[in-house]
């Protein structure tokens, strides 16, 4: 079965698509993108999604032309062209045209493919370790999902290639910001710690939704703070709450809050 997409207000098989040359996200990277869970044929948290959307056309100054209801529609069309249960929506937005580093204009292009996949689980702990040669800046740009993600690519290179599961990111004052596709916290003494925006971190949507329903305190984050707390989990969208099970030599035994976290949103998506 071709998989059908949605490009600039048609919906067309994925394997008719094609992009210029000249498009600007292949050439300079000038582009953001939302993965947004989907269970039951419904998307997950996506009123945090479009807040992110919303934040991204304002730093990278793209015209906004996206509504919330028409593109909420749009997805759900698709999904049901595609036949989708559970999984993720891939929204993809560049800027159109010509143009070198100064563009032409400010509309917009508009990509969305839906992925087939599964509905929250219990996730097993992973193996993280410090990745270090580059880090990452502090500002907005930092905050949004944007095209240009190769600090994040290098790090999951390099926790591959040292048989680790996933990177922890580093700012250039050295603090913990986040990993290479997700947020982290720390659990000490009872407390949830993770890092605040303004240290380069992403503005997750998982951990929008984490801070919303639990008690959450962002502090920056040091390297040893990582390795002597009682426990470390990430989060993501698409995979909601993952225990860290060891960082570089440094192994943890507790699990019990990002257990008691993942079920309570595997038992939310279940009603939804």
């Amino acid at each position: 079965m071709d998989d059908v997409i949605f490009y600039n207000g048609k919906f067309i098989l994925e394997r008719k698509f094609s992009i210029s040359g000249n498009n600007r996200a292949f050439n300079y990277g000038d582009a953001f993108f939302e993965t947004v869970k989907i269970i039951n044929s419904k998307l997950f948290n996506f009123n945090y999604h479009m807040q992110r959307i919303q934040k991204a056309f304002h730093t990278l100054k793209l015209d906004d032309f996206l509504i919330e209801d028409s593109l909420k529609n749009t997805c759900i069309d698709l999904l049901q062209a595609n036949k989708i249960v559970h999984g993720s929506i891939k929204i993809h937005v560049s800027r159109r045209g010509i143009g070198r580093y100064l563009p032409e204009k400010n509309k917009s292009n508009l990509y969305i493919k839906s992925i087939h996949g599964l509905g929250y689980q219990i996730n097993n702990p992973i193996s993280l370790c410090f990745y270090q040669e580059q880090r990452k800046n502090i500002g907005s740009l930092s905050n949004i999902k944007s095209a240009n993600s190769l600090v994040s690519v290098l790090a999951s290179i390099y926790a591959s290639e040292n048989n680790f599961d996933n990177a922890i990111l580093l700012n250039y004052f050295r603090d913990v910001i986040e990993v290479a596709n997700a947020n982290i916290f720390l659990v000490k003494n009872e407390c949830i710690y993770t890092p605040p925006l303004l240290s380069g971190c992403v503005d997750g949507t998982m951990r929008k939704w984490v801070s919303k329903k639990f008690t959450i305190v962002e502090k920056s984050i040091l390297k040893s703070d990582l390795l002597d707390a009682d426990e470390v989990f990430v989060t993501n969208a698409s995979n909601g709450i993952v225990p860290v099970g060891s960082i570089e030599e440094i192994f943890f035994k507790d699990y019990d809050v990002a257990k008691s976290i993942q079920n309570k949103l595997i038992n939310l998506s279940l009603d939804f």
